[in-house]
């Protein structure tokens, strides 16, 4: 019995060649690709092509209309009122951009920004930044190498060193800079404190920076700005924290604390976000050297903003010699490890923490992995040494 041809079959490709062209390939029931030479792809991919063809052929792809960009729901009649200093922005604002804060000291200090400087304790902390608030006023530099062209007024702002010890100090910087008195430097300012609380006392900062209209603050050190607060919980530091950053605006601070290299987070010690709160990190690694005795620190740099230099040196210039030395300023040396104080600080850091790997130390300072195993290795046989003997 004939069964009548459906008006799907008459539409297939097959109905409508009888007024179109005839290929001799196709009239033999043999696809076209097979002329071409074929890989197991293109096979698995014509077989796929026409299984679909088959199962489906009355598909026809169609054009996808454009789509437009969604229109923002209408804002309430409600009036809303932003606290201080908040603004909402949006796109337009963001590609126009905000005006960027100058530099203040180049490529390290920012204005409106703080910075973290830490190191051990007798690390050339408080030194180094005492002797910028000095030089930068009366020189336009810090370290005879970083320009502050910009600098008219410092203050230098001692919690725990007695007033004698930090006026010795500065009667050395001043007398390796030439300075005979005021008249050289009038924008220097110091002051000593002993231990307050920041937060107590922001009120009373903020005046004194506007009073005097500080170009860049240093607090030394954070630990005695705590009044007994656990600078390692988040909950305790908050307060601080906020109080730096609001400080911060109104002129840059650079707070010294106490605070080893924490080599597997990668940070100084203290509450996992207190680097957030500033815009630069710097670390001083003190190293000897064997030869003359000169002591250095090696600076590890790490800003959000990209720092030129991530490392350098700087070398404690002195006069004299035994009891009567004399420290005369702060000079950079250069980008990297001073010569031979590599070696020494490696040394230094297998000493301090026995536990440490080859590649946490030699992340931390710089060095190749390699190098920090020679030195373990070095170490361990001159251990052995002195045991045979």
């Amino acid at each position: 019995m004939r069964t009548r041809r459906s008006a799907t079959h008459d539409s297939s490709p097959s109905s409508q060649s009888r007024n179109s062209p005839v290929n001799p390939a196709s009239s033999k029931g043999i696809s076209l690709a097979e002329f071409e030479p074929q890989t197991e792809s293109r096979r698995v991919s014509v077989s796929r092509q026409n299984s679909f063809e088959k199962q489906s052929p009355s598909i026809v792809p169609c054009e996808q209309e454009p789509t437009s960009p969604a229109k923002p729901k209408e804002r309430s009649g409600q009036s809303l009122t932003l606290p201080e200093g908040w603004k909402i922005r949006n796109l337009d604002d963001a590609l126009k951009g905000s005006p960027k804060p100058p530099w203040i000291i180049d490529d390290l200090v920012l204005a409106e920004t703080a910075t973290q400087v830490s190191a051990h304790p007798h690390g050339m902390k408080s030194l180094a930044w005492l002797d910028a608030t000095i030089e930068a006023p009366a020189k336009h530099t810090v370290w005879q190498h970083f320009t502050a062209r910009s600098v008219r007024s410092t203050l230098f702002i001692e919690s725990e060193d007695s007033t004698w010890v930090i006026e010795d100090r500065i009667w050395g910087f001043a007398a390796g800079l030439g300075l005979k008195g005021k008249e050289d430097v009038q924008g220097f300012h110091y002051l000593r404190t002993g231990p307050f609380d920041l937060v107590d006392f922001e009120n009373k900062l903020g005046d004194i920076l506007r009073y005097y209209q500080v170009d860049f603050a240093v607090l030394s050190t954070l630990q005695s700005l705590l009044k007994g607060r656990d600078w390692n919980e988040q909950s305790q530091m908050q307060d601080v924290n906020a109080a730096i950053v609001r400080l911060a605006a109104i002129c840059p601070l650079v707070v010294i604390t106490h605070s080893p290299w924490d080599k597997k987070a990668k940070r100084a010690a203290g509450s996992i976000t207190q680097a957030a709160n500033f815009l630069t990190t710097m670390h001083f690694e003190k190293v000897s050297t064997k030869g003359d005795g000169s002591n250095f620190v090696h600076v590890s740099v790490d800003s959000k903003l990209g720092a030129e230099q991530t490392d350098f040196s700087l070398r404690l210039v002195t006069d004299g010699e035994g009891k009567q030395k004399q420290v005369r300023g702060i000079l950079y040396e250069g980008t990297g490890w001073p010569k031979g104080g590599g070696k020494a600080a490696v040394l230094a850091a297998i000493q301090e923490d026995p536990d440490a790997t080859p590649r946490e130390i030699a992340e931390h300072l710089g060095v190749t992995p390699r190098y920090v195993q020679r030195l373990m290795k070095e170490m361990s046989q001159e251990r052995k040494g002195k045991v045979k003997k």
